[in-house]
């Protein structure tokens, strides 16, 4: 027997057939944005941009409003502290009157007018009581503060 030269037939593997058409209708989504003129997008963007503008303008006067409201808090404070330290400047201003030689009452009148602002007078009261006792540390203390 002669060999012959036959070929084998190779067997095509054919994938299964799943395809199918896609109609119109299934691919619409559920929802659908209707079609707008041109005209009709541009006034409901104005609309938009005119209320976002409106709700930045309340923003913005709402935070102003308590900044305000935080300063006018922070001045009342100040101002009551003022009172208080004129009040205590007060009452050492008279007790000097009366009482002269007392050295720690102008060491008291010098650090309440260096609280206040004025030192001038400060430097005036603390000079008096460093001439009633050059060696007062406290007065000495405050005379340093002062420079």
């Amino acid at each position: 027997m002669k060999f012959k030269n036959i070929k084998k037939k190779a067997k095509i593997v054919r994938s299964p057939s799943n395809s199918r058409s896609i109609t119109d209708k299934s691919t619409h989504l559920f929802f659908s944005f209707p079609k707008i003129s041109h005209t009709a997008l541009i006034k409901i963007y104005r609309g938009t941009l005119k209320t976002f503008l409106v709700c930045i303008f309340i923003v913005a006067a709402v935070i102003v409003y308590i900044d305000l409201q935080k300063n006018i808090q922070a001045k009342q404070n100040i101002d009551s502290q003022r009172n208080a330290l004129g009040k205590d400047l007060n009452f050492w201003e008279n007790f000097i009157a009366e009482h002269q030689d007392y050295r720690d009452a102008y060491i008291q009148a010098s650090i309440l007018e260096y609280q206040l602002g004025d030192t001038s007078k400060a430097r005036t009261y603390i000079e008096k009581s460093l001439a009633l006792d050059p060696n007062s540390s406290e007065a000495l203390k405050v005379e340093q503060l002062l420079k």
